[in-house]
Formats: C-alpha cells, structure tokens, sequence
C-alpha cells in the first residue's frame, strides 16, 4: 500500500536521524523518490505528526519535530505500563524454547565489549520475545508506535554507558527469573520500574536541552 510504503520511508528517515529536528520536508522530493503521488505522501505525514514524529504547519511546510520533554516522559510513561501488561501476561504463556532463547540472548548482552548499538539491538529482541508471548495482539501493536518514539528520542549511547548496561542487565536477568518462576506480578512491577527509570532518563535529557535553549535565548 502507498501510504505504507511512504509511512515506512518517512519514519525511517527521521529515526535514524537523516533528517533532524526542525529539519523541513520536500513533499515534491518524496513524491519522486517513492513515484507515487502527492495524497498517500500527506496521509502518511500526517499519521506520522499525530504519532509525535512531525509538525504540520498549513500554508507553511512540514518539518522534523523537536521533541517536547512533558510529552517525552508522558509517552515513555505510557509506554512502561503497556510493557509492564504485557510481561504480566507472558508470565503465564512463555515455554521452555522462549525460555532458553530470552536467556541466550541475555548472556549475549553480559559481553562487555558490545558496542551500544550492539546492546540495543540485543536489548530490543528480549523484550520483543516477552511481549510477543503474552499474545495480547492490540497492545503490542500500539506499544510499537511508542518503541518508534523511544527510538527517535533515545540514544544507545547515552542510554547505555557502561554503568547504565550494568544496571540494565541485572535488571534483565532479575526479570528473567521472575518469568521462570512464573510471578506474574513481581515481573509485571519490576518491567514497569525498569521502563519508568528509562523514561526517566531520556526526559531528564530533553528537560536540560530545553532548560540550555532558554538561557542562550
């Protein structure tokens, strides 16, 4: 589907940070680019300004938006307590092969000489494989939206310096073994503690940009 394909190309460009903040949108480029019209282009743009990534100003332009940190930690937050459902559920669900894989790849993220990257890369397929198990269709897709989100506004190498992976790794391996024990509860309050503290995290960071912003100014 067009939009699709355009949605896809759009966000891409804009997570992997090709285009940055405040950087304006040729419409008429990506038309080109992608040889499809100008209407499946401004449906994706606005899907996408409606999920946070785009500033749409009429008679103006489109351009990159610049994060804004009360809406940072408001999503992230939001994003803690669908994660924290999900795990809840796939306490319940998770079978001996899910088992051995979540802790291979634990045991991958234990090597410290991972990049950040490399890290976040192993860190995202952890927690896709629990959410994946709790089989809740509707709240994993909407959490996907906001992983995009963290993406954008997250950095693996300021998310995970080498103190931060120390943290993050035990707290991986603590709510491992909660699944294993099939505590649905504790591993639901410590995947919410866990994501809340990188929401807290990231929103500091757009916090003191903006507090800097306003000084220079």
């Amino acid at each position: 589907m067009k939009i699709d394909k355009a949605y896809r190309y759009i966000k891409r460009l804009i997570i992997e940070g090709i285009w940055e903040p405040e950087t304006s949108i040729n419409v008429n480029e990506i038309t080109e680019k992608l040889n499809m019209s100008r209407t499946p282009v401004h449906k994706a743009l606005s899907k996408l300004e409606q999920e946070g990534f785009l500033t749409i100003i009429p008679q103006v332009g489109v351009f990159v938006k610049r994060p804004d940190p009360e809406e940072v930690i408001e999503r992230l937050l939001v994003c803690a307590n669908l994660d924290a459902l999900m795990t809840e559920q796939a306490a319940l669900n998770l079978n001996e092969a899910e088992f051995c894989y979540l802790e291979e790849i634990l045991i991958k993220m234990d090597n410290p000489r991972l990049s950040a990257d490399e890290y976040a890369s192993l860190n995202i397929d952890f927690h896709r494989s629990i959410y994946e198990a709790s089989k809740l269709a509707y709240t994993f897709n909407l959490a996907k939206t906001l992983w995009d989100y963290l993406n954008f506004v997250g950095n693996p190498e300021e998310l995970f310096t080498d103190e931060r992976r120390k943290q993050s790794q035990t707290e991986h391996w603590i709510i491992f073994y909660c699944l294993r024990e099939k505590d649905s509860k504790m591993a639901k309050r410590l995947m919410e503690k866990h994501m809340r503290r990188v929401a807290k995290l990231v929103g500091e960071k757009y916090q003191d940009i903006e507090l800097n912003q306003r000084v220079f100014n």
